[in-house]
């Protein structure tokens, strides 16, 4: 006999189960997940704070994204981006 659904499916009564005295809190709203700073914004703001005393092997550099370059041409788009990055 193959095992189907309604074998293996068994209906228990409310009474049956045990009610945990605990709840589960409802999870935060997604806004403010959003609302928190990014590590880009901690590391830019730490960076203004130090001023000179910042590392200078410590680059941060913002993402671009490649709808900004959907209009230029493909052949100063190389130089655009390597114009962005900091030397």
């Amino acid at each position: 006999m193959r095992p189907s659904v309604t074998l293996l499916v068994r209906v228990l009564p409310r009474s049956a189960l045990r009610v945990q005295s605990q709840t589960i809190p409802p999870p935060s709203p997604q806004g403010e997940i959003l609302q928190k700073p990014t590590l880009m914004d901690m590391l830019l703001k730490q960076k203004q704070t130090a001023g000179a005393s910042w590392p200078a092997n410590i680059r941060l550099e913002p993402v671009v994204k490649k709808e900004v370059f959907s209009e230029v041409e493909s052949s100063t788009r190389v130089k655009w981006k390597k114009l962005l990055k900091e030397v």
